[in-house]
């Protein structure tokens, strides 16, 4: 049934039989027969085509989904203290952070995490905003640190702490140093480019906002980053209300009771947080 179900989310993430084979290293009507067993199980359809490739989750396969990403997980939880000789197994605690965060926050937020490394086996990853948002949403991790105002009905949002974001670097070079798309610091490079009304002759896109500041140390090209990251010797040009942003710490609707501890020390020092 786990096989089953891991397959299943397979699917429903990727939306096409065909790349979740490719996913799970199974062959295509492998995947196909699983599905088609646990509809029988379930006696219910969990998809239906949306023209030659693509399929649709129906209301019952997004309602497995969110089940099976708990049931999946407790699973593993268990197959871990099974295997466990002492049966003292740390809790696994996945954090995504935003690269902006990942600068600004982790370090004393890690060094507060740290006592708890005894009964929690910590996992950080570093992705833009949309990419943690993603993951969240798929159980894939269980807090996210981003500056992007994002929306889900399926997780919380606490705003905490705030950012500025400048215009920084040489203000005559044709090249414009960017983040990727979907990335917060983009999101808000869009719109000044779109106010001022400036299509960049020349772009870089850069997945790091540290290396964007040392280029920019080094003279080469101009950029909208946070004040924060900058060296005081690099041009700046303080912009309006518009780019002071806060970040947010996205956390489940029905979060885990193991990992209540966590949640508790993320919310309370995160509450307290400022840029130092």
């Amino acid at each position: 049934m786990f096989k089953q179900l891991t397959t299943f989310c397979a699917v429903y993430e990727t939306l096409n039989f065909s790349h979740a084979a490719e996913q799970l290293f199974i062959s295509q009507p492998t995947v196909s027969t699983q599905i088609k067993q646990l509809e029988a199980e379930l006696e219910t359809t969990l998809f239906t085509r949306n023209g030659r490739q693509d399929i649709v989750p129906t209301a019952s396969g997004q309602l497995l989904y969110q089940q099976a990403q708990k049931l999946l997980t407790t699973w593993d939880t268990t197959k871990m203290a099974v295997r466990s000789p002492r049966h003292l197994v740390k809790i696994p605690c996945r954090i995504g952070a935003s690269h902006t965060t990942s600068s600004l926050i982790l370090p004393k937020l890690l060094q507060q995490l740290g006592p708890l490394s005894e009964q929690f086996d910590f996992h950080i990853s570093l992705a833009n905003s949309a990419e943690i948002l993603t993951a969240m949403s798929q159980h894939k991790l269980d807090f996210g640190l981003v500056e992007k105002p994002l929306v889900t009905e399926h997780l919380n949002r606490l705003a905490f702490g705030h950012d500025e974001l400048v215009h920084a670097g040489d203000f005559a070079s044709p090249l414009w140093l960017l983040r990727e798309p979907n990335s917060g610091v983009r999101h808000y490079t869009n719109a000044f480019l779109k106010a001022r009304n400036i299509q960049p002759e020349q772009v870089m896109v850069i997945h790091s906002n540290q290396l964007i500041a040392d280029l920019l140390a080094q003279g080469t090209g101009q950029t909208i980053i946070s004040r924060h990251m900058l060296t005081p010797d690099i041009p700046v040009e303080t912009l309006s209300d518009h780019y002071q942003r806060q970040f947010f710490l996205l956390t489940n609707t029905q979060p885990a009771a193991a990992l209540r501890p966590v949640q508790a020390l993320l919310t309370e020092h995160l509450t307290n947080w400022s840029v130092s």
